[in-house]
């Protein structure tokens, strides 16, 4: 089963870790590497994204994140 993560609400960096390690989702964060540095901060979900094209040859589908510091 998938988890998606909902536009508008909070989640923890340890929940944000959880779930990745879990599903094949890209996060999108506006402050750069210290995203997974503290497990308590808050982070909001903005807006999501179905699907993105890497440089390769074939279409990923996979759910891109965009979440900011609360």
């Amino acid at each position: 089963m998938t988890r998606t993560l909902e536009p508008g609400r909070n989640y923890s960096g340890e929940e944000l870790k959880d779930i990745v390690s879990k599903e094949d989702i890209l996060l999108l964060s506006s402050n750069e590497d210290q995203l997974f540095t503290d497990s308590s901060r808050e982070y909001r979900v903005v807006s999501w994204y179905e699907g993105y094209h890497s440089h390769g040859a074939s279409y990923q589908t996979k759910r891109a994140y965009i979440v900011e510091k609360v």
